[in-house]
């Protein structure tokens, strides 16, 4: 069952499962040579495309493609849980965690959850603590109690999250080798060692067949979290390798390089192409930490195509806020699912009371605030998650536009981020047909309220209508079709 199920998960993201394989000699400071050519190569190419776009002939009509773009998968992300327990801030921890839960994963409908791998568990090499485990099974619980549909990707979390003292790295230090020693000064210093990927990969059978134990399939493994320059491929194959083995039909899909941004795992990929080949990656992953600085999206999707793997952005840093600004952040999100990514999960979906940006936020006094980013993430992810993109033009004068279908129901987005409305924009859907003399129109503009407000608009014709979008204004539409 568990292998259908997977094949069923790989044939909705269109994979497939090949890769070259050749030997490299590869080394870190040609890696980040690489990278960053790349990045002077990025700015050429940006400057270029600039030029081409204000010579382009204006556009006045938003045109849905009549061809589907990539599957959509959306997630929310517990991995680290800094705002869930007591903290100084909030002294009694989140009170409202069955409602949170409700919201993140039962209101809204999302794929997967990401949450944490806690090296905190095998400090020791030959022991375990499952108390350290305890509050990652409780979100878990109440995610399956929210939505028992739901699935669990697994993403080591920084060992430095358990032993404050420990080098930056997402294993335990007798998986990745590093010595402790005592400089000339009397300073704590860490010697870096040989990472052992069998160990490694032994130590992520545990925590799988543990989660098992417990009652939880974990869906989804991220076989590192960032540290590309550390963690090469050839590596990370080993592990794979053993994972596969010692799990069978049971294994997770694995992503890979869930790197810190396009730059470096690209280089990553390129590396990995050459030597030990891409087959043992299921998912090519990355994260935006660097946000707009973070490389060219467009070059590291199309080395995944290559390789014919889906792209998933497992750390995306702009779903977020505050509430004047989530409207207009959406750019950024559009941004990537133009450019081809078709898993994303946004980067700590719960944050204490400072954290304004946040989906989700623990006030100091222990109740749930929730904020407009969530109501227009959940729009999109209940209408759109397991669907399909379909590509759209952008009327001159919005910032951004994207179209989705998923069953009969069609979904059609424009941005506005300006203080300039725009007024008269037609939307053609091509051949296609809207059911009904209307379509349900959703929006979000500087003085409403979170929730965004639900209108009519009446079609033009069975496949187009006009709206006026006004500044600073974000619209969904959303309608059967016959």
């Amino acid at each position: 069952m568990r292998l259908t199920t997977t094949l069923a998960l790989l044939g909705f993201l269109g994979f497939g499962l090949s890769g070259a394989n050749a030997q490299d000699e590869n080394d870190e400071e040609r890696l980040a040579e690489e990278a960053l050519e790349a990045a002077g190569g990025i700015q050429v190419a940006k400057a270029s495309a600039a030029a081409e776009d204000a010579a382009r002939a204006p556009v006045t009509t938003l045109e849905v493609a009549l061809k589907a773009g990539q599957p959509m998968l959306y997630g929310m992300d517990f991995e680290r849980l800094w705002s869930w327990g007591p903290t100084k801030m909030a002294p009694t921890g989140l009170l409202e965690k069955k409602r949170l839960m409700e919201l993140a994963v039962g209101e809204c409908k999302v794929h997967y959850v990401r949450v944490a791998i806690n090296g905190g568990a095998e400090l020791v090499e030959g022991t375990f603590d499952e108390s350290a485990y305890d509050d990652i099974l409780e979100v878990m619980t109440l995610c399956k109690e929210a939505n028992p549909d739901v699935k669990f990707f697994a993403s080591p979390r920084p060992i430095k999250e358990a032993v404050k003292s420990a080098p930056w790295g997402m294993f335990p230090v007798w998986i990745a080798d590093d010595e402790k020693y005592t400089d000339s000064k009397g300073r704590e210093k860490w010697k870096k060692g040989f990472f052992k990927p069998e160990k490694a990969g032994d130590y992520m059978v545990r925590y799988l067949k543990f989660m098992q134990s417990k009652g939880f399939t974990i869906t989804y493994l991220d076989l590192k979290n960032e540290s590309c320059i550390r963690l090469r491929p050839a590596a990370l194959a080993i592990m794979a390798k053993r994972i596969k083995a010692a799990m069978g039909d049971e294994a997770p899909l694995l992503l890979a390089p869930s790197s810190f941004d396009y730059m470096i795992g690209g280089a990553w990929l390129d590396e990995a192409g050459k030597w030990p080949g891409t087959g043992f990656i299921d998912i090519v992953s990355t994260h935006n930490t660097r946000g707009e600085q973070s490389g060219d999206l467009d070059e590291f999707v199309k080395r995944a195509r290559k390789m014919k793997k889906a792209v998933w952005n497992t750390e995306f840093h702009a779903i977020r806020g505050p509430d004047n600004e989530a409207a207009a952040n959406t750019q950024y999100l559009f941004k990537q699912i133009r450019g081809g990514v078709s898993g994303i999960n946004d980067w700590l979906s719960l944050g204490n009371e400072k954290k304004d940006y946040k989906m989700f936020r623990t006030m100091n006094d222990g109740s749930l605030e929730v904020m407009r980013i969530y109501y227009i993430y959940k729009q999109l992810v209940n209408t759109s998650n397991e669907g399909h993109y379909y590509a759209t033009t952008i009327p001159d004068g919005l910032t951004s536009t994207v179209a989705f279908i998923k069953g009969n129901v069609m979904t059609v987005w424009l941005l506005n981020g300006s203080d300039t409305a725009v007024e008269a924009v037609p939307v053609t859907i091509g051949g296609r047909r809207i059911q009904g003399e209307t379509v349900k129109m959703m929006s979000w503009t500087p003085d409403n309220v979170r929730e965004g407000t639900v209108d009519q608009l009446a079609v033009t014709s069975e496949n187009s209508f006009t709206v006026d979008v006004g500044a600073q204004s974000l619209i969904c539409f959303e309608f059967n079709l016959k």
